[in-house]
């Protein structure tokens, strides 16, 4: 077939590329209680309420159903914990009981996974409001 100023459409991949096995872990990783939603970079405090103590701890992500907390101590996957927070750029105090579903060491912290369990629609309502304005927000100073 004759080109008309066009590379031909080839696999330009050499024979010698290697192959890697299909990694099948991931299906192993996957449980019931993966995120569901994508996770943005924001760092805010949150107010950890267990009994009479409060504990100020710092995000680094988050998302309509739940946030990645850096904590100073482990909590147990399962462990229920009440929080409350102000999204940025929003008006409204966020309070709900979250339910801890990984856990991982980072250097003097440990970051741990957390979903919410028991949040009102208007929290949900300013988390998502705020989680659409930090993405528009993010693309537009990367792009």
């Amino acid at each position: 077939m004759p080109t008309t100023g066009r590379r031909a459409s080839k696999d330009r991949r050499d024979g010698d590329q290697a192959h890697f096995p299909k990694d099948d872990r991931r299906k192993e990783r996957r449980g019931n209680d993966r995120r569901t939603k994508d996770r943005i970079p924001v760092k805010m405090w949150i107010r950890n309420i267990d009994g009479e103590a409060n504990y100020f701890q710092q995000t680094a992500n988050l998302s309509m159903n739940g946030m990645y907390i850096l904590a100073p101590a482990p909590y147990e996957q399962g462990t229920r914990i009440q929080v409350e927070f102000q999204v940025p750029g929003g008006n409204r105090v966020v309070r709900c009981t979250a339910e801890v579903v990984g856990r991982r060491e980072e250097g003097q912290f440990w970051g741990v996974s957390v979903k919410f369990i028991d949040i009102q629609k208007q929290d949900k309502a300013e988390i998502e409001k705020a989680i659409n304005n930090l993405i528009s927000e993010y693309w537009y100073l990367v792009d």
